[in-house]
């Protein structure tokens, strides 16, 4: 699950052929709200066995999926996810700046610090800007609304779980995975080199990852 589809590109395209993937956008769901893009979602699997990977913002809508039993979910890879507030800055996260990103008024060096853990990497920036180009600001400040007004879950995830931990995260607290170990009753950690979106910052480890599990 990505925000667009776009920033899944990397990942995607290491992936070996003996994976069939498919890239659902939140830009493609009709609701904001994670319950009900975890229902809309749930209507377009139905029963057939499947492997969710959600980066982000996404891993909150990968546990409302966890949570319906009527799902043939095999395994959960959480990238970089978080159930509560991801840091104590994140509470006033509906007042970030949208609009002087998008007038790459801020530095890509800066950005790519930020997002990807390193000051070279201008053309995942770049990437990041095209798909955020394609969200529209009142939808980015609804997402950035629910991520500041998150409660802590305390429902189990029974599923198989891997959680995917950026060693160079600058948006998410390390104790993030905290809130995953708590209710997870099958978890796996796996630390990786990169910043928060770990999947474009280092797909090559992150498709390392999802093939150990199965051997791939």
């Amino acid at each position: 699950m990505d925000g667009t589809g776009k920033l899944f590109g990397p990942i995607i395209s290491l992936l070996p052929e003996t994976i069939v993937s498919e890239v659902i956008p939140l830009s493609s769901l009709k609701e904001d709200d994670a319950i009900s893009q975890a229902n809309e979602i749930a209507q377009r699997i139905g029963n057939e066995q499947i492997v969710i990977f959600a980066e982000s913002y996404s891993g909150i809508i990968a546990y409302q999926l966890c949570q319906m039993s009527s799902l043939n979910i095999k395994h959960v890879f959480f990238a970089a996810s978080f159930l509560y507030r991801p840091s104590h800055i994140s509470k006033f996260a509906y007042l970030a700046p949208i609009s002087i990103i998008r007038l790459n008024l801020i530095p890509k060096f800066f950005l790519s610090w930020i997002l990807f853990g390193s000051w070279y990497r201008k053309d995942l920036v770049g990437l990041f800007l095209q798909s955020l180009e394609q969200v529209s600001n009142a939808t980015l400040k609804k997402r950035l609304k629910i991520i500041s007004s998150l409660i802590e879950p305390n429902n189990l995830i029974q599923t198989p779980c891997t959680y995917l931990q950026a060693k160079k995260d600058k948006l998410v607290s390390k104790y993030a995975v905290i809130q995953f170990q708590k209710i997870c009753v099958n978890l796996n950690i796996k630390k990786l080199d990169g910043g928060h979106f770990i999947a474009q910052s280092n797909p090559q480890k992150c498709v390392e990852v999802i093939c150990a599990e199965y051997s791939l």
